[in-house]
């Protein structure tokens, strides 16, 4: 199972996050600030229990403002998204859901990338 968000910018080359999910249950992050920590992520979530944080690095080796965030339910993902576009640090941070209920990944991650590749 990936978390595949579809949504990268393409200067990175990747077009989209390949972080493997345990779970299924993913939000995706764009718009941090470069010196966002893990530990950032997890306190920007507070009181959800992200399962793993997973930020993104770029092929110059710098983060690139986007991040993977796990979570074990998809009812735990979609609470997530009530902080769509709240504050970190000095910056908004949009959050792309990437979870279905009843989902343990697989093709509904693919289809998802289509929306946005198509």
């Amino acid at each position: 199972n990936y978390c595949f968000s579809g949504m990268s910018d393409h200067r990175y080359g990747d077009g989209g996050s390949t972080f493997q999910s345990t779970t299924g249950h993913c939000v995706h992050m764009r718009g941090l600030p470069y010196r966002a920590t893990e530990n950032d992520i997890y306190n920007f979530f507070s009181p959800l229990n992200p399962v793993r944080v997973h930020i993104e690095i770029g092929p110059d080796g710098r983060v690139t403002g986007e991040a993977d965030v796990e979570f074990a339910t998809h009812e735990d993902a979609v609470a997530a998204m009530s902080k769509d576009k709240a504050n970190m640090q000095h910056r908004y941070v949009e959050l792309f859901l990437n979870s279905t209920a009843g989902a343990s990944g697989g093709a509904y991650e693919h289809r998802y990338v289509e929306l946005f590749l198509n």
